[in-house]
């Protein structure tokens, strides 16, 4: 498997997304808002590091009743201290 290389604002993002799935594995309530608020990045830089991670693989962001959410990919929930023990 390629290694990823992340960039400074993908990793701030992708820590806040994974700080931030507390229960099980799989599921996340977390919008592109709750993120762009807990990192201060502005929503249009966000959406581009966004962009970035989703073309890399590593996140999923799915429109769930008229908002979008935020998933990262199973084959990444080895990123998750908790999920990786599942």
């Amino acid at each position: 498997m390629k290694k990823l290389i992340f960039t400074d604002l993908e990793e701030k993002v992708l820590k806040c997304l994974i700080d931030g799935l507390y229960a099980e594995p799989g599921f996340s309530d977390i919008s592109p808002k709750d993120i762009s608020k807990n990192t201060g990045i502005e929503m249009k830089v966000l959406r581009g590091v966004l962009a970035s991670l989703v073309k890399k693989g590593i996140i999923l962001i799915e429109e769930n009743q008229g908002y979008d959410i935020v998933y990262l990919d199973e084959r990444f929930y080895h990123l998750h201290p908790e999920w990786s023990k599942a």
